[in-house]
C-alpha cells in the first residue's frame, strides 16, 4: 500500500495559526548518501547551524556539508565527525552524515527526519496541552543548557521522541542571537501530524464553535451548569453571565474525558463592514488563547482552553461562574479597547 502523501505545508499553516508562532516550522532531513539534494539550496557563505535553523525558519531551504557549517559542536552532533578525545552526547550515530537539509516544511516534498519549532514558553505550553491531552504520562524531556543542536535534533532524530532545548551560549550569543524567550521544540514529524491533527479536531475556523453533544454530558455535569443560569442546548450550554449572552461549550479530549472548555461571546454589529474593521482592530491586541472571527454581521469573541489551564472544575457550578465570569469580564474589556460597549 502506497504511503499516504502529507501537507507539510497545511500541517505549517494549521500549527503557526493556532500557536500564533513567528517562524515556519523547519524541517531537518540528515542524508548518508552524498549525491542527494539540490545544489541550488547551499547557503550563500558558511554558517553555524543553529543560525541555518533561523535562515530556514523565515521560509529558505539550504542544503548543506561538513565545510558550509561553522561550529565544530555541531559538526559533532549532526554526525559529519565522530569524537575522538572527548565524546559528546546527544549526537548522530554513526558518525557518517554527508549532506543536512534544513529548510521550513513548506518547501519540503518528502517526510523530514525532524521538525524543529521556535517558541515562546507560552507556546510550549499550549503545545504540551494538546499533545498530552488524555494521557497519564509526562512530557518528558531532556536538556543541559549546551551543544543545543544535540538537543534538538540528535535526540530526536536517536530516540524517536520529542525533546525541548533551552538553547546555548553559542546559539543566543556567539551565532545566532536567538532572544531570551525563545526555545526550540524538536520532534519525529509524527509528532507534528498529531498536533495538526489535534487542532484541527479542536478549531473549526471561521465555522461555529463546537463541543460535545449535551446528551454525552454526564448528568452531574448538566445539573452544576443549570444551578449557575446556563440552559442546555444541543451541544453548548447558553445564558447570560456578566450581563452577557454566552455560550458555554464542553470538548471531549481524545481519550473521551471533558477536558477542554470554550467560553463564546457572540456581539451584534451594525453592517458585515463593521464587524470585519473590529475583528482586525482585536486581532491586533488579543493574547492567546482568547480569539475574534466574523460571522456575517457577528463579531465572535471567543476562548478555548483545557480545564487545567483555566484552573476549572467542570463538577462545580461555583468553579464554573467564576471562571466564565472572568473570561467574559477579559473580553468585555477588549471590547472597550476598540471602542465597542456591550
Amino acid at each position: 500500500m502506497a504511503k499516504k502523501q502529507i501537507n507539510w505545508g497545511k500541517i505549517d499553516e494549521t500549527v503557526r495559526a493556532y500557536l500564533g508562532l513567528r517562524y515556519h516550522l523547519v524541517g531537518i532531513k540528515i542524508m548518508k548518501d552524498g549525491s542527494q539534494g539540490e545544489p541550488q539550496f547551499k547557503p550563500e557563505k558558511p554558517a553555524a547551524y543553529c543560525q541555518i535553523v533561523r535562515i530556514a525558519s523565515q521560509g529558505k531551504a539550504l542544503l548543506f556539508n561538513k565545510e558550509d557549517q561553522t561550529c565544530p559542536t555541531a559538526e559533532l552532533c549532526l554526525g559529519f565527525t565522530a569524537p575522538v578525545y572527548v565524546d559528546i552526547e546527544p549526537r548522530v550515530k554513526p558518525a557518517d552524515t554527508k549532506k543536512v537539509l534544513v529548510a521550513s516544511i513548506d518547501q519540503i516534498t518528502e517526510e523530514p527526519d525532524v521538525i524543529l519549532a521556535i517558541l515562546t514558553p507560552r507556546q510550549m505550553m499550549d503545545i504540551t496541552t494538546l499533545l498530552q491531552a488524555g494521557k497519564e504520562e509526562l512530557l518528558s524531556v531532556g536538556f543541559r543548557g549546551e551543544a543545543a543542536c544535540g538537543e534538538f535534533t540528535a535526540k530526536p532524530y536517536m530516540e524517536g521522541k520529542p525533546n525541548l532545548s533551552f538553547l546555548c551560549n553559542g546559539a543566543r550569543v556567539v551565532f545566532s542571537d536567538y532572544r531570551d524567550n525563545e526555545v526550540i521544540f524538536g520532534a519525529p514529524p509524527e509528532i507534528y501530524i498529531q498536533l495538526a491533527e489535534s487542532i484541527e479536531r479542536l478549531v473549526k475556523t471561521g465555522g461555529a464553535l463546537c463541543g460535545c453533544r449535551v446528551s454525552d454530558i454526564p448528568i452531574g455535569v448538566i445539573n452544576e451548569f443549570e444551578k449557575i443560569g446556563l440552559s442546555k442546548s444541543t451541544d453548548y450550554f447558553f445564558g447570560r453571565i456578566s450581563n452577557q449572552d454566552v455560550r458555554v461549550y464542553l470538548n471531549k479530549d481524545f481519550q473521551g474525558k471533558l477536558k477542554f472548555i470554550t467560553v463564546h461571546l457572540p456581539v451584534k454589529m451594525p453592517s458585515d463592514e463593521k464587524a470585519e474593521e473590529a475583528t482586525k482592530k482585536l486581532e491586533k491586541i488579543l493574547s492567546r488563547p482568547y480569539r475574534a472571527s466574523q460571522r456575517g454581521y457577528w463579531l465572535d469573541l471567543s476562548i478555548m482552553a483545557s480545564v487545567d489551564e483555566l484552573g476549572a472544575d467542570i463538577q462545580s457550578g461555583k468553579s464554573m461562574e467564576i471562571t466564565i465570569k472572568e473570561v467574559v469580564n477579559n473580553m468585555v474589556r477588549y471590547l472597550q479597547k476598540i471602542g465597542i460597549k456591550v
